[in-house]
């Protein structure tokens, strides 16, 4: 079961985040809960986007697959200060590093929100502290 996380501070007026437990990526542990948290999210921030049809949307079903690793990498590619390893790690703040790289989950979450605000708010709702 995903968890939510409180951000403090706050990253660009996100005071919590749905975080997941463990690591989701090529040869992680993928639990599902996690995988489904972050395969959830990526349907939100997918919303919006023109290339999306043709790359293809992730669904929830808990099983990290291809589409969940293309819009990993697709996401951490370009960032300033962002390790791109195609891994979502569990965020212990909005920063892995001074100044540097977001936690990919809070990326996720950010978008999540600016696409899909009443989807979003209720995935946060069923999370757990």
């Amino acid at each position: 079961m995903a968890r939510i996380l409180a951000l403090n501070p706050p990253f660009d007026g996100m005071s919590t985040i749905v975080n997941v437990l463990g690591r989701v990526g090529p040869d992680q542990p993928n639990n599902p809960d996690d995988v489904r948290v972050v395969q959830s999210l990526l349907q939100m921030c997918a919303r919006g986007k023109a290339f999306a049809a043709s790359i293809g949307v992730p669904q929830a079903t808990g099983r990290f697959d291809a589409a969940t690793g293309f819009w990993i990498y697709e996401t951490q590619h370009g960032r300033r200060g962002q390790v791109v390893d195609g891994v979502v790690s569990p965020a212990h703040g909005a920063h892995y590093a001074p100044g540097g790289g977001i936690w990919t989950i809070v990326i996720f979450n950010y978008i999540a929100k600016s696409t899909s605000p009443g989807e979003y708010a209720a995935l946060l709702a069923r999370s757990t502290t």
